[in-house]
């Protein structure tokens, strides 16, 4: 299988200086961009973003996603402005409510989703695009604020989304769609067919919005080690209610009361515990090379158009997923 566009995402949960080491490589085996996580209490998305395109050459970077409750439009535009400066064609932007339960641990309230997502990206686009800006929406209110600079070409912005509505709404709306980490092939399916009855919303077809999906992802050539690593993140992940219904057309059972009690405390070895094995086989590419190989056909032919790898596991065992990527 040769695929023509490959993505790498981090998650933050490892060193800035360890993902610049991962960013450079794959710049070099010629991946088409870099997706940096913004998981509250870890490393942060922009700061990040910056670190790669500095250091980098071709790859495009993309700070994901810019949540309207931790990240108010004027400042979100202000960051990709500057990172479109510095790196001028190599910067997209993703925006979405953000991970509910890390928001809410943090003291952050995500209310009127929908409202709120549309309002932010009709004000963070008039902003990018120069405008002297006067809005008074149901969430937003802007004053006549106006960019000092602004971005030398149009910056792509995809929308976050796992549940029907937004998947619409994305889809209307969004240059494309950037589905979680850990949604089975099955799930995959079923949002592409969600966006697409938002595209028709907007009198747009399919084609016309970009799907890309985070593809939490192991290689070893020692499949337990594999399993392991990819186990954590989907403890973190799945403690949402929200992925409730993919993790059901995954064909697993997962107790995600329990398990966000244990991430709650911090307590990654019991949160791993409540992830089986099928679990993880179902909601990610995890083995030896050749097992992912053939894993990852399974999640394209679902509708992904750019898949976008998530590395698990020690640096080395990244850096494999990386070089898989050039391979493939």
């Amino acid at each position: 299988m040769a695929l023509r566009r490959l993505g790498l995402c981090f998650d933050g949960f490892y060193s800035i200086n360890e993902m610049v080491e991962l960013a450079r490589l794959a710049d070099e085996v010629g991946m088409e961009s870099i997706w940096m996580s913004d998981h509250i209490c870890f490393r942060d998305s922009l700061t990040s973003a910056m670190a790669f395109l500095a250091t980098t050459k071709r790859i495009k970077v993309v700070p994901v996603p810019l949540s309207p409750y931790s990240r108010p439009p004027m400042m979100s535009a202000m960051a990709l402005a500057t990172m479109e400066e510095l790196a001028p064609g190599r910067v997209w932007a993703t925006a979405g409510t953000g991970n509910a339960a890390a928001l809410e641990e943090a003291g952050i309230n995500v209310t009127r989703p929908l409202k709120t997502m549309r309002e932010y990206m009709q004000v963070l686009r008039s902003l990018l695009s120069g405008e002297t800006v006067h809005f008074h929406g149901e969430v937003f209110n802007i004053n006549g604020a106006k960019m000092g600079f602004k971005p030398s070409s149009v910056i792509r912005i995809y929308m976050t989304a796992v549940k029907s509505r937004m998947l619409r709404l994305s889809g209307e709306i969004g240059d494309g769609v950037l589905l979680s980490a850990g949604c089975a092939p099955k799930y995959i399916a079923k949002c592409v067919e969600e966006v697409k009855k938002g595209a028709e919303r907007a009198r747009k077809s399919l084609r016309e919005r970009d799907m890309a999906g985070f593809i939490t992802t192991a290689v070893s050539d020692n499949p337990r080690e594999a399993i392991d690593a990819s186990k954590t993140f989907l403890a973190y992940i799945f403690r949402n209610k929200h992925h409730a219904e993919n993790i059901r057309m995954g064909g697993g059972k997962v107790d995600q009361e329990s398990l966000a009690a244990a991430i709650g405390r911090r307590d990654w070895e019991g949160a791993k515990k409540l992830i089986s094995d099928e679990v993880v086989f179902a909601h990610s590419i995890t083995g030896t090379p050749s097992e992912c190989r053939r894993r990852l056909e399974e999640f394209v032919a679902e509708g992904l158009d750019l898949p976008i790898l998530l590395p698990m596991g020690t640096q080395e065992a990244r850096k494999r997923v990386v070089e898989l990527a050039g391979d493939l």
